[in-house]
């Protein structure tokens, strides 16, 4: 499917320039990198050398005897090769052994250049929420938020311990624009895994957002927060809005175009990994319009049982023998790599649609691409929409699900959010649509 704007520059990239070997059947020629991913390599091209885009040849860094990889070729210029990594990544032990292997300066030159981007987002995040935060409101006047959490690896990014002493209880993290709307995206200090074990921490957070921000009337809850709420004993009521009706039309609208592809038009059948939890239940029904089975997978099921719509059929299992049944997956549980558990029940060739936070890792996909399963994010896409900076693991242009709910309220506030269709018609008119697209590796 269609990429969106910003995700060329998928990975964070060295310069770094070492030697190599190239070795195609019996021919072996040594050059330089000009850059390392940890997609990709960038090498300079041999004159003797002739080699076209999609042949296959293994490249080994001569000063790591251990490390070598297969590669594609994906371009070819008249002083250059691009090649993309086969079925791997280079984890930041690879990358850090290959910047070992260049001069002092070039590792000089990286280890400035990743200090000096890391620590200017970490400076960006303290002015604007201490010495800009009270002009920049006032200049954005936002007439939405987006409140979510984080965890250790996620804050991380955005300030250090010390730095959290001062900032506010409340982290302005991201500006966000659709059509002509400003909205901001605000962060908690409380880890994921303290709000979904303290619902005191669960009820503060809602009442900094009330203290701060009475005038907002809309307020998206991220991910699991809705799951917090109830269980701290909230309704979720207005200002606050739940997403889950803009989770839902996103998978539908994907499971749609999942069933269209080549690959998979005959499917008749679709497995809803996660399919027990609040909005489980209510996707596995939503996707009955399209498939005429529906796998509800889930370990708190006791038994299995079937269960029939109007228009299908949804069977609820938590035996991992029946994922055997379908090809085509939607990873809704409540952390992406809960998928390990059942990596070895999927068939080859199959396709998992990821609509988890934290998404599945790097780490799980790789394991997957070895046994023929690609994974492909969820997430849904406006013409007009974008995100400043972006969240972790998201580009600037890609929407949360839980999100939509909100903007499509902000464009039409007398939407039928109780109803499933009406809201899939709306938000369809408005713009917005379903894509899959490739996870960023980080």
């Amino acid at each position: 499917m269609s990429t969106l704007h910003g995700e060329y520059r998928r990975h964070a990239r060295t310069n770094i320039k070492t030697s190599v070997s190239i070795s195609m059947d019996d021919n072996g020629l040594n050059t330089k990198t000009r850059d390392v991913s940890e997609s990709g390599i960038c090498i300079a091209k041999p004159s003797e050398l002739t080699l076209t885009p999609g042949q296959t040849v293994n490249i080994t860094f001569d000063r790591l005897s251990k490390l070598s990889v297969p590669a594609t070729i994906i371009r070819v210029s008249d002083n250059q090769i691009g090649l993309s990594l086969e079925n791997i990544r280079f984890s930041e032990q690879d990358i850090t052994g290959i910047i070992q292997t260049a001069p002092w300066h070039q590792r000089a030159k990286v280890a400035i250049k990743r200090s000096f981007w890391k620590n200017t987002r970490r400076l960006a995040i303290l002015v604007t929420n201490t010495l800009l935060r009270k002009p920049l409101l006032k200049l954005i006047n936002p007439s939405f938020i987006f409140a979510v959490y984080g965890n250790e690896k996620d804050v991380g990014t955005y300030y250090t311990p010390f730095m959290a002493r001062l900032i506010p209880p409340l982290m302005i993290g991201s500006v966000i624009r659709n059509r002509n709307r400003t909205g901001i995206m605000v962060a908690s200090k409380f880890y994921e895994h303290e709000l979904a074990e303290d619902s005191n921490k669960v009820r503060t957070y809602l009442q900094q957002l009330q203290d701060e921000f009475p005038h907002i009337d809309t307020i998206a809850l991220v991910g699991r927060l809705p799951n917090f709420v109830m269980k701290a004993g909230k309704e979720i009521q207005r200002p606050y809005v739940d997403g889950s009706m803009g989770t839902r039309y996103m998978i539908w609208d994907v499971g749609r175009q999942m069933k269209a592809l080549p690959k998979y038009s005959g499917e008749e059948c679709i497995v809803v990994l996660g399919g027990a939890g609040r909005i489980g239940n209510m996707v596995c029904e939503d996707l009955t319009r399209v498939f005429r089975t529906v796998i509800a997978f889930d370990p708190r099921y006791d038994k299995q049982e079937e269960i029939y719509t109007p228009i299908g059929k949804i069977i609820r299992s938590s035996n991992p023998d029946i994922l055997n049944s379908s090809r085509l997956f939607i990873g809704l549980t409540h952390h992406g790599d809960a998928i390990r558990n059942v990596i070895p029940y999927l068939p080859a060739g199959s396709l998992v649609a990821d609509d988890t936070h934290p998404c599945i890792s790097l780490e799980a996909r790789q394991e997957m691409k070895a046994m023929d399963i690609e994974v492909e994010k969820i997430v849904l896409f406006h013409e007009e929409f974008s995100m400043w900076p972006r969240m972790p693991g998201w580009n600037n242009r890609a929407i949360p699900g839980c999100l939509v709910e909100a903007l499509v309220l902000k464009e039409q506030e007398d939407t039928d959010v109780g109803n499933f269709d009406s809201f899939c018609h709306t938000a369809h008119s408005i713009g917005f649509e379903g894509r899959l697209i490739k996870p960023l590796d980080e």
